[in-house]
């Protein structure tokens, strides 16, 4: 099952084989329950249009959208709508960096910036979570703009049909000056970007100019859940050092065979280490060849000094690179290694979770 978050996105009674679609907002759950998303890195796709604040609030169009005072009319029909009460950026932005983390498909409609000031000016990017995302469209000059003809669509690029359909309709908004850290897949006869892959600094994803009927919302939909779904054969993947305890053999060798069965590189000890070859030497060869190094985590494992050793030293690569390197994959419920509470990590401990967990873990590895 692919779970999809709309926030903002008009697509009607929609259904797709497999996939369960949540019209939801961005608001906090403790004031509007019904209305709230799930936290974000609950789902596999993410679309955010935030064409008003309502819409990324509350996941849809509402009363007050469009006008040059939303906030406050917002606030007067219940205080609790005030923008500091119904919103939590910091957390949406938390979530939002560990859905990215843990590989979710993330698409940002551009939109207008509608700026209003309620103690202080805010703009309707901040339902973007991601700061950088925000930044980005504000400096490729994000400019309202009617019209239909589209230059060149990348042949390769999975939004294609969305872009294609727009390109019959109408398009609304495009980047007048795309900024380096967004590379364009679209464009319009002038030189202007109608969307593009963006990734700084561990934010990534795609912009699109939005859909501008129900029929684009439904494909860009599609398109994005093409892009979750996209065919393994064609998909590269880093390469994964397993540590683990030998306790936790079946498990990991089952492991091992389904990932390398999709095709990613993956070095177990078994596997790689030959009769008379340094244990020390090779396992230090094997974490250094490999981008991410998975930690199965069992009741065993967490108490056998092998697999700390390697826990240790794949916490001080993950400090010298600044970047992610650790993957906790649970095995067995246990108590955790203290520098492994704040990460998520892949839920293996039940059979009927396997499959959606590795699904998970592929995405992360996918390049």
């Amino acid at each position: 099952m692919v779970r999809v978050l709309a926030v903002g996105l008009e697509q009607g009674d929609f259904t797709i084989d497999g996939v369960e679609i949540d019209t939801l907002g961005l608001c906090r759950a403790e004031v509007d329950e019904e209305r709230a998303a799930f936290p974000l890195y609950e789902y596999d796709v993410i679309i955010i249009n935030p064409h008003s604040f309502s819409h990324f609030l509350f996941g849809r169009e509402g009363q007050y959208s469009g006008s040059d005072t939303e906030l406050r009319q917002l606030k007067a029909e219940r205080d609790l709508y005030d923008i500091d009460s119904v919103f939590d950026a910091m957390e949406r932005e938390a979530e939002m960096v560990a859905a990215i983390e843990r590989g979710a498909t993330v698409i940002w409609c551009l939109s207008p910036s509608r700026r209003q000031n309620m103690f202080g000016y805010r703009v309707t990017w901040m339902g973007y979570c991601a700061p950088a995302v925000a930044r980005a469209v504000d400096e490729s000059e994000c400019t309202f703009k009617k019209g239909r003809t589209i230059a060149e669509i990348d042949p390769d690029v999975r939004f294609r049909p969305t872009l294609e359909l727009l390109g019959k309709t109408s398009w609304n908004m495009c980047l007048s000056a795309p900024v380096a850290s967004i590379a364009s897949f679209a464009s319009t006869p002038d030189g202007s970007s109608l969307g593009g892959r963006f990734e700084v600094d561990g934010t990534k994803g795609w912009l699109i100019t939005p859909p501008t009927s129900v029929d684009a919302a439904r494909q860009l939909i599609i398109d994005a859940v093409a892009v979750e779904r996209q065919d393994p054969a064609r998909a590269q993947y880093h390469g994964l050092f397993l540590s683990h305890t030998g306790a936790d053999k079946p498990f990991v060798r089952r492991l091992r065979n389904d990932l390398m069965a999709r095709g990613v590189p993956v070095w177990l000890d078994e596997a790689e280490i030959q009769v008379g070859d340094s244990l020390t030497d090779k396992i230090a060869e094997g974490m250094k060849l490999s981008r991410f190094i998975a930690v199965i985590l069992s009741a065993k494992s967490v108490v056998a000094p092998w697999v700390r050793k390697e826990l240790d030293i794949a916490i001080n690569e993950e400090i010298d690179r600044g970047e992610v390197v650790v993957l906790p994959l649970l095995y067995e419920r246990c108590e955790l290694p203290a520098f492994l509470r704040g990460k998520l990590y892949a839920d293996f401990t039940t059979e009927e979770g396997y499959v959606d967990e590795m699904e998970r873990l592929l995405r992360r590895l996918r390049i």
